[in-house]
């Protein structure tokens, strides 16, 4: 493999942890902002679940970028504000279980939005690396089907 092609692997690789990491990070803090408004024991105990994955999918991410000497982003300051004050806002108003699991519905598939897209555009990344994401994927996709029943 040419160092060209090593370094565009590399990138590529990259950029999809940082996803991983980035999506992971605003999950865990937006499930956690909904965890305060939930009244509901199942769908909690469900999100208190979600929520400890996220912890430990950001935590391997961030170890992992570490591991190739590249720093972790997380989403910048103005989109993380503007999350949890739309999480505040709508809760707010409507904190029954469905409006909290349609809430946690929408914001999973915009985390799986943006995995899709940058696994689509990351194609030359490491194999077990884009298979990690696409298992996270089918993760979050099992995650939606499961908060459809509180909906």
């Amino acid at each position: 493999m040419s160092r060209k092609t090593t370094d565009f692997k590399d990138e590529h690789t990259t950029e999809i942890l940082n996803c991983v990491y980035r999506n992971a990070k605003m999950a865990q803090k937006s499930t956690e902002a909904v965890l305060r408004r939930c009244q509901n024991n199942e769908l909690y105990g469900e999100l208190c679940r979600e929520q400890d994955r996220y912890k430990t999918v950001a935590s391997r991410a961030r170890r992992e970028l570490a591991r190739r000497s590249a720093a972790a982003h997380e989403a910048n300051a103005c989109v993380r504000a503007m999350v949890q004050s739309g999480i505040a806002m709508k809760t707010a108003a409507h904190n029954d279980t469905s409006s909290l699991a349609s809430l946690m519905y929408k914001g999973t598939n915009n985390g799986i939005i943006d995995m899709q897209r940058t696994l689509n555009r990351t194609k030359c990344a490491s194999e077990n690396i884009r298979q990690s994401a696409e298992n996270l994927l089918a993760r979050e996709q099992q995650f939606c089907d499961d908060l459809k029943r509180y909906l």
